[in-house]
């Protein structure tokens, strides 16, 4: 995501920023069609500080349940990725016993509370 003052913004750049920033953020960069960056900021609101479940991958175990407490993107292109095919959002995910967990954001959803 493009940031202020010439660098580049990380997902965890957004932590600390209230909704209202978000909202703006988000708009923003709607309006400039940096569609992959306010995508970015829609997926950091929805999951970024609530509870997770892990529902497949193969390396964290399946039903492990957490708070995602770090969020980044991962180009795994060689020649940089300007479209975002081969960007993908990681989680970091932290259980009550206080073990974190690392994988991909397509492979948790987030846990309804009271359900």
């Amino acid at each position: 995501m493009a940031g202020e003052k010439g660098h580049e913004m990380t997902m965890m750049d957004l932590k600390g920023r209230s909704p209202e920033e978000l909202d703006r953020l988000e708009f923003e960069l709607a309006r400039r069609e940096n569609l992959n960056a306010a995508l970015r900021v829609s997926e950091f609101r929805k999951y970024f500080g609530k509870t997770v479940k892990v529902v497949k991958g193969r390396k964290v175990p399946k039903g492990t349940v957490g708070e995602c407490f770090w969020m980044g993107c991962t180009d795994y292109s060689k020649y940089g990725d300007p479209w975002g095919i081969y960007t993908h959002v990681r989680v970091g995910i932290r259980d009550t016993d206080g073990n974190v967990h690392w994988t991909a954001l397509d492979n948790v959803e987030l846990v309804r509370e009271g359900v």
